[in-house]
């Protein structure tokens, strides 16, 4: 079965993004940091997608980060 997730950057971290609730309080400062475990955990990164903002606007209006996916068993 394939698990599908988004490394979203917001507010100077980065947020693990699943659907499941217990995985919501998954963040790091460190783009690197959360790239090497989330890879060290079985999942596959692609992108980066989209741009970092270079002016300040609402959350919801910007749009970078990475598509995970992973099999699990």
């Amino acid at each position: 079965m394939r698990q599908y997730a988004w490394l979203d950057f917001h507010g100077g971290c980065w947020h693990l993004v699943t659907g499941k609730k217990h995985d919501q309080d998954r963040k790091w400062v460190k783009r690197d940091a959360a790239i090497s475990d989330l890879i060290s955990e079985g999942w596959i990164i692609d992108g980066p997608h989209g741009k970092i903002p270079t002016i300040k606007h609402p959350a919801n209006r910007h749009f970078y980060g990475y598509e995970l996916i992973r099999t699990i068993h």
